[in-house]
């Protein structure tokens, strides 16, 4: 990804992290981002207040479990062991190509 994510000195920060995170899912997972809003409390907002641009992300869960309770800050929050490798793939691709457009 390098540079090319953000071409022109005139694109934002957010178009690169936008980029970054719309390549690491195609690449990773095969398939497109859907960018959300939720109405969850977030440790980030305290570090957009100060400048800092944040993203929340999350690994793939079994969609059984959240009935069964173990959804995320449950006392057995959890995540899919097939899913981690994955996870932290799609991490690394994202911190790398964001560090590589700076």
């Amino acid at each position: 990804m390098g540079r090319a994510c953000c071409p022109e000195r005139r694109k934002t920060r957010q178009v690169c992290q936008d980029k970054a995170l719309e390549a690491a899912a195609l690449r990773v997972y095969n398939t497109g981002t859907l960018p959300t809003m939720s109405t969850g409390a977030t440790d980030m907002s305290q570090l957009r207040t100060k400048g800092v641009q944040c993203f929340g992300i999350g690994p793939a869960t079994d969609f059984e479990d959240p009935p069964k309770g173990f959804g995320a800050h449950s006392d057995q929050e959890r995540l899919l062991e097939s899913e981690l490798h994955r996870f932290v793939r799609f991490n690394w691709d994202v911190v790398t190509a964001l560090a590589r457009a700076r």
